[in-house]
């Protein structure tokens, strides 16, 4: 079984090959741990700062761009030109500059062409398992030696070191948790809490939300196999359902819930009735803001409400995002991203999303899960959904199955329907 992705043998010499593709199963694996990594140095080794993890993600994005440069495509490069020569434009209109728009959209352009360079569905799979059983058997150790996994990772102190949290925000005594490892009194466990009691498994990822959002992202891609790869299937989903317990993630309960409803229900291109769902979300979310009478509270009808309540007051300065992008705006994920990116940015790379040609009908069915996942996330949380440690994974996987690119599939892709494989798709260079 081979470890790297296979790339047609006139694109690089064969040493190239190998140095590429290494590069590209170490940038994918830090991206996941490398915030892990640096808690391990924080703790053990020298304090971490802010600007230490900013240059942590620079080193992946360089790499990135390494991986890229022996491959470069002159639509990548107009893209980005574009969208870079947009986000100039409105930091000249607001007079400022706003790095972490940059930065945010720096994930998906550079993660989403890793993907198509890679061109291999198989080796996909297999640095997707590898990931997936590193983070399960982190989880499992933080499960049951919970004592023992704070010593090598105090979580809350390299937080208050990045200038996450502050010392005062930590409501548990002595705990060396993130504030949300611990499901609060009067709150509790949604998953099993008798059996798990108040801990939320973090895993690698130092924090339980990013681990409900990866198992989200590792349930997409298993569901949108075909049922003849059942085997990879089961075990994505199976990874992911384990996941999405340990971390008492509801968001993950609810979207991985609602996948499997839309493999089962949804088929062909009913699947892209998805590309609708943000502006339903926004709209459902002012209906909450201008109806619901509960008010502000830690819950979810809470939390939808003050981003309801939050989006009615954007102008037309806050929706193309000349105004309001100063704002810190928590969880809410829709004003977050307006305010950053403007909503002609926001619809231009949506619109983008739906004119790839994915591979067949799994290419087509993981697209539109993680159109769901994008939509959803952004009802909820403001900031997450732009985490490097999940992101560039995501958007590597819809890279990975964009039509034109994957050069090595499964036999049992090439069996998923008659008229993908009258359409000429050949995966195999």
């Amino acid at each position: 079984m081979r470890f790297f992705p296979h790339f047609p043998s006139l694109s690089l010499p064969d040493t190239d090959r190998v140095n590429s593709t290494k590069l590209v199963s170490m940038i994918l694996i830090a991206s996941v741990i490398y915030q892990a990594v640096l808690a391990l140095i924080h703790t053990h080794v020298h304090h971490t700062s802010a600007q230490v993890v900013a240059l942590a993600e620079f080193l992946i994005y360089l790499a990135c761009v390494l991986v890229l440069a022996r491959r470069i495509r002159l639509e990548f490069v107009a893209i980005v030109a574009l969208v870079f020569a947009y986000l100039v434009l409105l930091s000249i209109l607001r007079n400022a500059l706003e790095l972490k728009g940059f930065r945010d959209i720096v994930i998906p352009l550079l993660f989403f062409w890793l993907g198509r360079h890679v061109a291999d569905i198989r080796y996909t799979d297999r640095i997707l398992k590898i990931l997936v059983i590193t983070v399960v058997l982190v989880g499992l150790f933080e499960l049951f030696f919970l004592p023992q996994y704070t010593r090598l990772l105090n979580i809350f102190s390299y937080y208050v070191s990045t200038g996450t949290v502050t010392i005062d925000t930590n409501f548990i005594s002595d705990s060396a948790l993130n504030l949300n490892g611990l499901r609060p009194e009067g709150i509790g466990r949604t998953i099993f809490p008798s059996l798990l009691g108040s801990h939320r498994i973090s895993s690698v990822f130092l924090e339980p939300v990013s681990l409900g959002n990866f198992a989200v992202i590792v349930a997409a891609w298993g569901l949108s196999k075909s049922t003849a790869d059942y085997k990879n299937m089961l075990f994505f989903l199976l990874s992911a359902i384990s996941l999405v317990a340990l971390s008492d993630s509801r968001y993950g309960l609810i979207v991985v819930t609602l996948l499997i409803a839309m493999r089962i229900f949804a088929k062909g291109r009913s699947n892209r009735v998805v590309i609708v769902l943000p502006l339903i979300s926004i709209a459902a979310l002012l209906l909450i803001g201008l109806f619901y009478k509960g008010g502000l509270a830690d819950n979810v009808m809470g939390r939808l409400f003050w981003t309801g309540d939050t989006l009615l007051t954007f102008d037309v300065a806050k929706l193309l995002g000349v105004q309001g992008f100063d704002i810190p705006y928590g969880d809410m994920g829709y004003a977050y991203l307006l305010s950053r990116w403007g909503v002609l940015l926001c619809l231009t790379l949506w619109g983008a999303l739906w004119m790839i040609k994915m591979t067949g009908a799994c290419g087509e069915r993981f697209r539109a899960y993680a159109a769901l996942y994008i939509s959803l996330i952004l009802t909820v949380s403001g900031t997450s959904f732009f985490a490097l440690k999940t992101a560039g994974l995501l958007w590597f996987l819809v890279g990975s199955c964009a039509d034109g690119c994957a050069k090595k599939v499964p036999r049992v892709y090439r069996a998923d329907t008659r008229k993908t494989a009258e359409s000429g798709l050949n995966y195999a260079s």
